[in-house]
């Protein structure tokens, strides 16, 4: 069982096990785990279910992690109710975290678009007499916030600020801050960040902001975006290349090339907080718009400055050199990529057969016409 498992014959080994109960015998727990943990990775998690199923007339209980690869499989394939009964038998595994199994429960429920059954986890536990703690609320309210329900998110962060749950963190309001903004709610996003946050003694840090600026471009207030960049400057958080990322991202996604541009010589160049996420970011804006030439200079003027742009800045310029039926340019690239040590990658190869095929393509049309 352990040798199939090793190489991945999880099916052969779930088969092994099924010969040694017909024989009399009982498998090894740790067997069980192997093979469990193997078909949820190989997506066979209804197999992965049902062996957890005959396991258990032998006492069988799974690991912590073989029961948090089960149940994540089986809320990816939108089956709640066998999740369910993964947990109810956790929860009868004596000496367990019953908090932290609730947990791993709820983190997996995230993917599931079922908002409800999150709130009746939460009050089982509280009939259960198993105390929520900050992370069990924090993925309460991270999950209603992506599920659509910032309404129900609130309304449990008011329960934590009156006490009924844990306090919040910061984690806590950034959650509801993004949920906000991905519902266009930027003014109520942006109270929680000035006016609720202080007033409980939180003070942003880099992400919270990083989180607030990417909502508020994705809305296209990208001046009310700087406004939070100022005042976090203001506040003595320092930016990190995240930050420039967003930012660069956000004005090249608004059509503002140029205020990327000044940007990026005014404030990112000089404080040499960029690397490869942060050009490549440039280089996408830049290609977005139909500024080939510009791509191509900045990222020779990277070079030749020293910075050291990544095998994803190149095939950004590549493939727009491809879209645009620029084969000789597109080899340019290629030469300047290699010479500055950066080797062609699948994706790159990839881009070039596309510009051959396309290429094959234009000159069979012309002959035919």
């Amino acid at each position: 069982v352990d040798s199939l498992c090793r190489y991945r014959r999880n099916h052969g080994a779930a088969r092994i096990v099924y010969i040694m109960k017909s024989k009399g015998l009982i498998p090894r727990k740790t067997s069980y785990n192997a093979i469990i943990h193997g078909l949820c990775k190989d997506g066979g998690c209804m197999r992965a279910y049902q062996l957890l199923e005959e396991g258990s007339e032998f006492g069988f209980f799974p690991s912590e992690y073989t029961y948090k690869l089960l149940v994540e499989s089986l809320c990816k394939e939108l089956d709640t109710g066998k999740a369910k009964n993964v947990l109810e038998l956790m929860l009868r595994k004596e000496g367990t975290d019953r908090t932290r199994i609730y947990n791993i429960y709820l983190r997996a429920l995230c993917v599931v678009d079922d908002p409800t059954e999150i709130l009746n986890v939460l009050v089982s536990m509280l009939q259960g007499d198993c105390r929520p703690d900050e992370y069990t609320l924090n993925t309460v309210i991270d999950g209603l916030c992506k599920m659509g329900r910032v309404d129900d998110a609130m309304k449990v962060l008011g329960d934590m600020m009156t006490g009924k749950f844990c306090a919040p963190d910061a984690v806590t309001l950034t959650s509801v801050m993004c949920g906000l903004l991905a519902q266009g709610r930027a003014e109520e996003a942006l109270d929680v960040l000035n006016r609720v946050m202080p007033e409980n003694g939180f003070k942003p840090g880099v992400v919270t902001y990083n989180a607030v600026m990417r909502g508020l471009f994705k809305l296209h207030k990208g001046d009310e975006a700087m406004c939070v960049f100022d005042q976090m400057a203001k506040a003595g958080v320092s930016a990190d290349n995240t930050t420039y990322a967003i930012i660069i991202d956000g004005f090249c996604g608004t059509g503002r090339v140029d205020t990327a541009k000044r940007f990026w010589d005014d404030v990112i160049w000089p404080s040499g907080r960029h690397d490869a996420f942060v050009y490549s970011a440039f280089l996408k804006g830049l290609c977005r718009f139909g500024n080939l030439g510009d791509a191509c200079h900045f990222l020779y003027e990277l070079a030749d400055s020293g910075a050291v742009p990544n095998v994803v800045c190149y095939n950004i310029v590549i493939d727009e050199c491809s879209r645009s039926g620029l084969k000789r340019e597109a080899y340019q690239i290629l030469e300047e990529m290699r010479k500055n040590g950066q080797a062609p990658d699948a994706v790159t190869w990839r881009i070039l057969d596309k510009l051959h095929d396309s290429r094959s393509l234009a000159m069979e049309g012309e002959s035919n016409l």
